[in-house]
């Protein structure tokens, strides 16, 4: 395994990760989709009334993403909920990042390279949106998206603020953002992320599945945070 390996295999999933931790976490990194929206000082949200961000059945959605820390781009994520993974990568991209809440793992798959890098997530991929995330959310209506109805979100968190637009069955739509504090490159974070197409259906297992043969390489968190920015702005489960 040489340096250049992970260092190739990084550079492509850096954006891929960022992209899906930060609409994850909706607050707690502030820079994109959905991250973190600020609701009227006197308003207050209703009791444990927080977005579903989990998808609840099979779909492919692309994207449009601008952000700081990725600049543009096109992502194209596919989820099965009855697989449990979610599936991201960059339009017309050969890596991928594959994130199965089964096993509690998260793959960068590199079909060229032979090899698939893999790390625990210690429970970041079963950390849901309520009471104990820290964030205050206000629904602010309807809007539709790529031919999607969804529901308009402001939240508050520690890091930022923004808001999302999620539909009924957990599908992020719409998202924007921005932090509080600057970045280490002295630029406040800050990001927009846009459903251009939404297809409902049956998934094929094998876009869930790295493909046989690979070389499979597991890494230590620590060595996985420092090859995937963003990860290490995530707080704990």
């Amino acid at each position: 395994m040489t340096a250049a390996s992970y260092s190739s295999a990084s550079s492509a999933s850096s954006a891929l990760w960022r992209c899906w931790s930060q609409s994850r976490a909706i607050g707690g990194a502030a820079a994109l989709a959905a991250l973190v929206a600020s609701a009227p000082a006197e308003a207050q949200p209703v009791a444990h009334d927080y977005p579903n961000i989990d998808p609840e059945r099979p779909a492919a959605v692309t994207y449009d993403l601008t952000s700081t820390a990725t600049g543009n781009m096109r992502i194209e994520a596919y989820a099965d909920p009855a697989q449990q993974v979610l599936r991201l990568q960059i339009a017309g991209g050969a890596d991928y990042l594959l994130l199965d809440r089964a096993t509690e793992r998260v793959m960068l798959v590199s079909p060229g390279k032979g090899l698939v890098f893999a790390v625990s997530s210690d429970g970041m991929l079963h950390r849901r949106l309520g009471p104990d995330s820290g964030l205050r959310f206000q629904r602010e209506g309807h809007r539709t998206v790529a031919g999607e109805t969804c529901t308009l979100w402001s939240v508050q968190g520690p890091g930022g603020e923004g808001g999302a637009c999620v539909t009924h069955d957990g599908i992020v739509l719409e998202g924007s953002g921005h932090g509080y504090k600057p970045d280490d490159h002295g630029q406040i974070p800050s990001g927009r992320l846009v459903a251009t197409s939404v297809r409902y259906g049956p998934m094929s297992p094998e876009l869930f599945t790295p493909p046989a043969g690979l070389q499979e390489v597991d890494l230590p968190p620590s060595l996985f945070r420092a090859l995937i920015p963003g990860l290490a702005g995530m707080p704990n489960p």
